[in-house]
């Protein structure tokens, strides 16, 4: 009996330790986070190229919102967690699949835009928005699955 008991223990605490360990890898990758917004801001000081400034804005902003939705993350675990219900994806409506249309537009747009396009520069602008609005499809995407589901994620 004591075997099992040990083993009942074990296996109650480990998830314990497992987010103990989730939290430690966020805030290590939060740490990270603040040293790329520092190296886009040094390279940025460094540079008069428009490009290069753009390229490197867009990641400083890419790492700030990164931070954010780690530290919701981090909350999630040692504040509330998240709770998303059916009323709350069933709220989204029409809008969702009018906001689906847009984004699979946009990325038609920039393909055909990337497909007309010839110079290096300009494509490798439109590849950065092409990824951006793919990325933004495909997590609308997701929203749309969980709302037919209409699961809880907790």
């Amino acid at each position: 009996m004591a075997e099992r008991a040990s083993e009942r223990e074990e296996k109650v605490t480990k998830p314990v330790e497992l987010s103990q360990r989730f939290l430690e890898i966020i805030k290590e990758w939060q740490r990270l986070e603040d040293e790329t917004i520092r190296y886009s801001e040094e390279l940025m000081k460094k540079t008069k190229n428009k490009l290069i400034t753009m390229t490197m804005e867009m990641i400083k902003h890419d790492s700030q919102k990164h931070k954010a939705m780690q530290q919701m993350l981090i909350d999630s675990v040692t504040k509330e967690p998240f709770v998303l219900s059916p009323d709350d994806l069933g709220a989204l409506g029409k809008r969702l699949n009018a906001h689906l249309e847009a984004e699979a537009k946009s990325v038609e747009f920039g393909e055909e835009a990337f497909k007309n396009s010839e110079l290096f520069v300009t494509k490798y602008v439109l590849s950065y928005l092409i990824a951006d609005e793919q990325k933004h499809h495909a997590l609308l995407n997701k929203l749309e699955e969980l709302k037919r589901a209409t699961v809880f994620v907790t």
